[in-house]
């Protein structure tokens, strides 16, 4: 797999809305990509960041021939019972 496969899988997004000492921002985190995490101002900000982020992440990963984790597989339910 390269890059832009792996940027199509569907990883988990955490975004939170932060009000603090240092203002008002967006914070996200890819949670199956240790250490990948971005902040923005607004919500497009913070996801092109996040995006630019996993980008380089799953980049250096590749260079250096280590394992890069995927989403877990979620088990997709009819709604019948």
């Amino acid at each position: 797999m390269n890059v832009t496969d792996y940027m199509k899988l569907p990883y988990t997004r955490l975004v939170q809305e932060v009000n603090d000492e240092s203002g008002h921002y967006f914070y996200g985190r890819i949670l199956e990509l240790d250490g990948c995490q971005s902040t923005g101002d607004s919500l497009e900000e913070l996801y092109e960041g996040l995006n630019e982020a996993m980008e380089g992440y799953i980049e250096v990963k590749l260079e250096n021939g280590l394992k890069i984790p995927v989403p877990e597989k979620t088990e997709k339910y009819s709604g019948r019972i």
